[in-house]
């Protein structure tokens, strides 16, 4: 993969402030120096080719994560999934279930933690507690984490590579945190997607547009020859753990 192909990332929401959206574009600014600088550890897409994966932080919960696996298997596609630990240990049902149909579940904190703020023990232990969570569902321990909020820095990176993970943040950004409505969450794809995109959304029960923007917005990447792949086809980097 080429790794100097690397995307300013995108999405807009006309619901923030000017300070909110200042606040984005500098961790913006950030994240791709990040890119930039760990080539081997931190992602932000994936290669100039007609690929997009599409990802989905927070869950799980028993409604809107089982709704998004469900569409996403309807139309054939696998989606990337970064669950929070203590959330998968309250729902391994669903867990096992979006695994078990051919999803891709990954690790994103054990408590949706600013991972930042922990000293080093507590943030081998964050990963640990949360890795283990996820093997003993699927039985299989992920090879890529998310950081809430994207907020990471040279700990936060170095303890996912000893934890034997890469670090995916996003290439385009839906806001679906910020301006909930499915035409919103929508446009953002159909507006800015690019060759390798990696696509940020959310599982969590508060989330229902981002379930109702699903089809179309799949039909509109298939429309434009855009295959929707999951994390480790697009990043040609193992899910799991050998």
């Amino acid at each position: 993969m080429n790794k100097n192909y690397i995307l300013n990332i995108e999405g807009y929401s006309e619901r923030m402030t000017d300070e909110a959206r200042e606040r984005l574009l500098q961790w913006r600014d950030r994240a791709l120096q990040h890119a930039n600088r760990h080539k081997e550890l931190v992602y932000l897409n994936g290669p100039d080719v007609p690929k997009v994966a599409l990802t989905f932080d927070d869950g799980p919960d028993d409604r809107i994560t089982p709704m998004i696996a469900e569409t996403l298997s309807r139309y054939g596609v696998k989606g990337s999934f970064f669950f929070i630990g203590s959330r998968a240990r309250q729902y391994p049902e669903v867990v096992k279930a979006v695994y078990e149909a051919g999803h891709l579940v990954f690790g994103h904190s054990y408590d949706h933690d600013r991972l930042t703020t922990l000293d080093k023990d507590s943030l081998d232990r964050n990963f640990q507690q949360t890795q283990a969570v996820i093997r003993d569902i699927i039985g299989k321990e992920p090879a890529m984490f998310r950081p809430p909020f994207g907020d990471a820095d040279e700990a936060v990176f170095q303890a996912a590579r000893l934890a034997g993970c890469s670090t995916v943040l996003w290439s385009l950004d839906t806001l679906d945190w910020s301006q909930k409505e499915e035409a919103h969450i929508r446009r953002n794809v159909e507006t800015f997607v690019r060759n390798g995109e990696i696509v940020l959304m959310h599982s969590h029960s508060g989330c229902i547009e981002t379930a109702k923007a699903l089809p179309q917005m799949i039909e509109t990447l298939q429309r434009k020859r855009m295959r929707v792949v999951g994390l480790e086809e697009l990043l040609d980097a193992p899910a799991y753990r050998s």
